[in-house]
Protein backbone atom coordinates (compact mmCIF):
# COMPACT_ATOMS: atom_id res chain seq x y z
CA UNK A 1 0.00 0.00 0.00
CA UNK A 2 1.43 3.13 -1.32
CA UNK A 3 -0.89 5.97 -0.54
CA UNK A 4 -0.22 9.98 -1.11
CA UNK A 5 -1.88 12.60 0.88
CA UNK A 6 -2.33 16.07 -0.07
CA UNK A 7 -2.98 17.75 3.18
CA UNK A 8 -2.88 17.07 6.77
CA UNK A 9 -6.57 16.76 6.96
CA UNK A 10 -6.89 14.08 4.17
CA UNK A 11 -4.11 12.01 5.91
CA UNK A 12 -6.50 12.83 9.11
CA UNK A 13 -9.63 11.74 7.64
CA UNK A 14 -7.91 8.50 6.17
CA UNK A 15 -6.52 7.35 9.90
CA UNK A 16 -9.59 8.22 11.21
CA UNK A 17 -11.33 5.54 9.12
CA UNK A 18 -8.57 2.94 9.77
CA UNK A 19 -8.97 3.33 13.45
CA UNK A 20 -12.77 3.25 13.56
CA UNK A 21 -12.70 -0.04 10.92
CA UNK A 22 -10.17 -1.99 13.88
CA UNK A 23 -11.26 -0.34 16.73
CA UNK A 24 -12.59 -3.50 18.02
CA UNK A 25 -10.30 -5.73 17.43
CA UNK A 26 -7.17 -3.70 18.02
CA UNK A 27 -6.04 -4.83 21.10
CA UNK A 28 -6.20 -8.98 20.64
CA UNK A 29 -4.27 -8.04 17.21
CA UNK A 30 -1.43 -6.10 18.60
CA UNK A 31 -0.65 -8.52 21.16
CA UNK A 32 -0.70 -11.23 17.77
CA UNK A 33 1.19 -8.47 16.16
CA UNK A 34 3.95 -8.07 18.87
CA UNK A 35 4.04 -11.51 19.77
CA UNK A 36 2.10 -10.68 23.65
CA UNK A 37 5.61 -7.79 23.83
CA UNK A 38 3.30 -4.83 23.45
CA UNK A 39 2.50 -5.22 27.55
CA UNK A 40 6.44 -5.08 28.26
CA UNK A 41 6.99 -2.15 26.19
CA UNK A 42 4.00 -0.26 27.85
CA UNK A 43 5.12 -1.26 31.63
CA UNK A 44 8.90 0.09 30.63
CA UNK A 45 7.24 3.38 29.04
CA UNK A 46 5.39 4.23 32.06
CA UNK A 47 8.39 3.49 34.60
CA UNK A 48 10.01 5.60 32.49
CA UNK A 49 7.57 8.50 33.50
CA UNK A 50 8.80 8.73 37.40
CA UNK A 51 4.89 9.03 38.09
CA UNK A 52 4.00 10.51 41.53
CA UNK A 53 0.86 9.69 43.19
CA UNK A 54 -0.56 13.20 42.76
CA UNK A 55 0.64 13.58 38.99
CA UNK A 56 -2.17 14.49 36.52
CA UNK A 57 -1.53 12.86 33.42
CA UNK A 58 -2.22 13.28 29.79
CA UNK A 59 -2.84 10.24 27.44
CA UNK A 60 -2.44 11.53 24.47
CA UNK A 61 -3.86 9.42 21.38
CA UNK A 62 -4.94 7.47 24.01
CA UNK A 63 -6.69 4.61 22.33
CA UNK A 64 -8.71 1.82 23.45
CA UNK A 65 -6.58 2.97 26.88
CA UNK A 66 -4.68 -0.06 27.39
CA UNK A 67 -1.44 2.97 28.48
CA UNK A 68 -3.90 4.88 30.44
CA UNK A 69 -4.73 1.01 32.79
CA UNK A 70 -0.67 0.99 33.01
CA UNK A 71 0.07 4.33 34.30
CA UNK A 72 -3.11 3.31 36.60
CA UNK A 73 -1.78 -0.06 37.15
CA UNK A 74 1.85 1.30 37.87
CA UNK A 75 0.19 4.57 40.49
CA UNK A 76 -3.09 4.25 41.19
CA UNK A 77 -4.28 7.55 42.56
CA UNK A 78 -3.13 9.16 39.50
CA UNK A 79 -5.83 11.73 37.76
CA UNK A 80 -5.25 10.92 33.74
CA UNK A 81 -7.14 12.66 31.23
CA UNK A 82 -7.12 10.28 27.67
CA UNK A 83 -7.62 11.71 24.37
CA UNK A 84 -8.41 10.63 21.50
CA UNK A 85 -9.97 11.86 18.10
CA UNK A 86 -11.68 8.99 17.32
CA UNK A 87 -15.01 7.52 18.85
CA UNK A 88 -15.01 4.19 18.08
CA UNK A 89 -11.33 3.61 20.09
CA UNK A 90 -12.83 5.66 22.90
CA UNK A 91 -15.93 4.00 23.24
CA UNK A 92 -13.45 0.50 23.80
CA UNK A 93 -11.27 2.56 25.59
CA UNK A 94 -14.58 3.45 28.20
CA UNK A 95 -15.34 -0.51 28.37
CA UNK A 96 -12.22 -1.20 29.01
CA UNK A 97 -11.76 1.55 31.94
CA UNK A 98 -15.09 0.19 33.37
CA UNK A 99 -14.45 -3.27 33.26
CA UNK A 100 -11.09 -2.92 35.34
CA UNK A 101 -13.31 -0.49 37.59
CA UNK A 102 -10.90 2.54 36.84
CA UNK A 103 -13.66 4.82 34.75
CA UNK A 104 -13.99 7.50 37.59
CA UNK A 105 -10.61 8.09 37.71
CA UNK A 106 -10.11 8.55 34.06
CA UNK A 107 -11.29 11.65 32.12
CA UNK A 108 -11.82 10.54 28.44
CA UNK A 109 -11.97 13.31 25.78
CA UNK A 110 -12.37 13.38 21.68
CA UNK A 111 -10.12 15.74 21.06
CA UNK A 112 -7.60 16.78 18.38
CA UNK A 113 -3.55 16.11 18.88
CA UNK A 114 -2.52 18.50 16.70
CA UNK A 115 -4.48 21.35 18.64
CA UNK A 116 -5.04 20.02 22.47
CA UNK A 117 -8.22 21.57 24.09
CA UNK A 118 -5.96 22.43 27.49
CA UNK A 119 -4.14 25.81 29.25
CA UNK A 120 -0.61 26.37 29.19
CA UNK A 121 1.24 23.67 31.86
CA UNK A 122 -1.79 21.64 32.69
CA UNK A 123 -0.17 18.46 33.61
CA UNK A 124 2.61 17.01 35.23
CA UNK A 125 3.32 14.53 32.59
CA UNK A 126 2.34 12.94 29.38
CA UNK A 127 2.50 9.94 27.37
CA UNK A 128 1.79 8.49 24.34
CA UNK A 129 1.68 4.80 22.50
CA UNK A 130 2.06 3.94 18.97
CA UNK A 131 0.41 7.16 17.42
CA UNK A 132 3.06 9.35 16.29
CA UNK A 133 2.65 7.28 13.10
CA UNK A 134 -0.80 8.25 11.95
CA UNK A 135 -0.75 12.06 13.24
CA UNK A 136 -0.61 14.41 10.39
CA UNK A 137 2.66 16.42 12.20
CA UNK A 138 4.69 14.88 14.60
CA UNK A 139 6.64 18.19 15.34
CA UNK A 140 3.05 19.85 16.24
CA UNK A 141 2.21 17.24 18.04
CA UNK A 142 4.80 17.05 20.16
CA UNK A 143 5.13 21.29 20.34
CA UNK A 144 1.39 20.39 22.04
CA UNK A 145 2.60 17.98 24.43
CA UNK A 146 5.51 20.23 25.94
CA UNK A 147 3.08 23.09 25.84
CA UNK A 148 -0.08 21.40 28.07
CA UNK A 149 2.69 19.57 30.24
CA UNK A 150 4.67 21.75 33.26
CA UNK A 151 8.12 22.65 33.70
CA UNK A 152 10.01 20.16 35.00
CA UNK A 153 7.64 17.37 33.91
CA UNK A 154 8.53 14.46 32.02
CA UNK A 155 7.10 13.54 28.18
CA UNK A 156 7.53 9.65 26.97
CA UNK A 157 6.57 8.26 23.80
CA UNK A 158 6.24 4.54 22.59
CA UNK A 159 6.64 4.13 19.19
CA UNK A 160 7.52 1.25 16.13
CA UNK A 161 10.78 1.75 15.30
CA UNK A 162 13.39 0.65 12.40
CA UNK A 163 15.73 -2.08 13.68
CA UNK A 164 19.40 -1.88 12.25
CA UNK A 165 21.22 -5.35 13.12
CA UNK A 166 21.74 -7.32 9.85
CA UNK A 167 19.18 -10.14 9.97
CA UNK A 168 16.94 -9.50 12.39
CA UNK A 169 16.53 -6.02 9.97
CA UNK A 170 15.67 -8.02 6.88
CA UNK A 171 13.75 -10.54 9.08
CA UNK A 172 11.59 -7.94 10.28
CA UNK A 173 10.49 -5.67 7.57
CA UNK A 174 9.85 -9.29 5.59
CA UNK A 175 7.67 -10.30 8.96
CA UNK A 176 5.99 -6.55 8.28
CA UNK A 177 5.38 -6.26 4.45
CA UNK A 178 4.48 -10.02 4.05
CA UNK A 179 2.74 -11.73 7.18
CA UNK A 180 1.40 -8.77 8.88
CA UNK A 181 -1.13 -8.55 5.85
CA UNK A 182 -1.90 -12.04 5.73
CA UNK A 183 -2.66 -11.78 9.73
CA UNK A 184 -4.80 -8.99 8.79
CA UNK A 185 -7.35 -10.77 6.75
CA UNK A 186 -8.04 -12.88 9.59
CA UNK A 187 -9.64 -9.39 10.95
CA UNK A 188 -11.68 -9.14 7.70
CA UNK A 189 -10.28 -5.94 7.52
CA UNK A 190 -6.79 -5.97 5.47
CA UNK A 191 -6.70 -2.72 4.10
CA UNK A 192 -6.28 -0.91 7.11
CA UNK A 193 -3.79 -3.81 8.44
CA UNK A 194 -1.79 -3.27 5.10
CA UNK A 195 -1.34 0.88 6.72
CA UNK A 196 0.59 -0.58 9.50
CA UNK A 197 3.57 -1.65 7.23
CA UNK A 198 3.29 1.51 5.29
CA UNK A 199 2.90 4.16 8.12
CA UNK A 200 6.21 2.45 9.75
CA UNK A 201 7.54 3.05 6.31
CA UNK A 202 7.16 6.38 5.84
CA UNK A 203 7.75 6.92 10.09
CA UNK A 204 11.49 8.40 10.54
CA UNK A 205 13.96 6.59 11.94
CA UNK A 206 14.32 7.31 16.05
CA UNK A 207 17.34 8.76 15.48
CA UNK A 208 15.71 11.65 13.32
CA UNK A 209 12.49 11.50 16.00
CA UNK A 210 15.26 12.56 18.63
CA UNK A 211 16.22 15.29 16.30
CA UNK A 212 12.84 16.78 16.17
CA UNK A 213 12.97 16.92 20.03
CA UNK A 214 15.73 18.67 20.61
CA UNK A 215 15.13 20.91 18.20
CA UNK A 216 11.80 21.60 20.23
CA UNK A 217 13.84 21.98 23.45
CA UNK A 218 13.22 19.26 25.33
CA UNK A 219 15.94 18.89 28.04
CA UNK A 220 17.82 15.34 28.53
CA UNK A 221 16.07 14.04 25.50
CA UNK A 222 17.09 10.42 24.70
CA UNK A 223 15.54 7.33 23.42
CA UNK A 224 15.60 3.51 24.34
CA UNK A 225 15.31 0.65 21.46
CA UNK A 226 13.44 -2.28 23.15
CA UNK A 227 13.23 -5.84 21.38
CA UNK A 228 16.07 -5.61 18.87
CA UNK A 229 14.77 -2.06 17.98
CA UNK A 230 11.05 -3.18 17.04
CA UNK A 231 10.05 -0.02 19.61
CA UNK A 232 11.78 3.08 20.99
CA UNK A 233 10.44 4.82 23.79
CA UNK A 234 11.61 8.34 23.73
CA UNK A 235 11.67 10.56 27.08
CA UNK A 236 12.87 14.20 27.43
CA UNK A 237 12.06 16.82 30.10
CA UNK A 238 10.07 20.31 29.47
CA UNK A 239 12.20 23.05 29.86
CA UNK A 240 11.17 26.23 32.19
CA UNK A 241 11.77 28.26 29.21
CA UNK A 242 9.93 26.48 26.42
CA UNK A 243 10.20 27.60 22.28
Amino acid sequence: MKKEFKSFEEKEYFVQGVFSNIAKHYDVMNTVLSFGQDYFWRKFAVQRMNLKASDRVLDLACGTCVFTKEALRQVPSLKVEALDFNAEMLAQGEIRLEQAGLLERVNLVQGDAMSLPYADNTFDAAMSGFAMRNVPDIKQVMKEMQRVVKPGGKVVVLELAKPTMFGFKQLYYFYFTYILPIIGKMSKDNSSYAWLPESLRRYPHQTEILKIWQDIGFEQAVYTELTGGIVAVHEGVVPETKK
